[in-house]
């Protein structure tokens, strides 16, 4: 049981970089956690998802409480996003 623990543990990162397979789900998760997109450029980059005043709102905050955490707040965050969806992904396509 501890060896598959270890295996399973060793191949996390693994699936995290190579990726989720959804370029655009991969494309928000960047654009989120990057400080080089603003708000605007944000709600403007989704803008095909946004049926009404209230998402665009709602995209608005969300964006903007990735803009005010620190550096390696968002780089962990990106991490954990990026493994969370790979995972989801690899589920989903089984």
């Amino acid at each position: 049981m501890k060896l598959l623990t270890v295996l399973m543990l060793i191949a996390l990162p693994l699936s995290c970089f190579a990726g989720s397979g959804c370029p655009l789900l991969e494309k928000m998760i960047e654009e989120s956690v990057s400080s080089e997109v603003g708000v605007d450029q944000f709600v403007e980059d989704f803008q095909e998802f946004v049926d009404d005043e209230d998402t665009a709102n709602a995209l608005k905050e969300m964006k903007q409480s990735f803009l005010d955490q620190d550096y390696k707040t968002l780089e962990n965050t990106q991490v954990v996003q990026c493994c969370s969806v790979s995972s989801l992904c690899g589920i989903l396509s089984e």
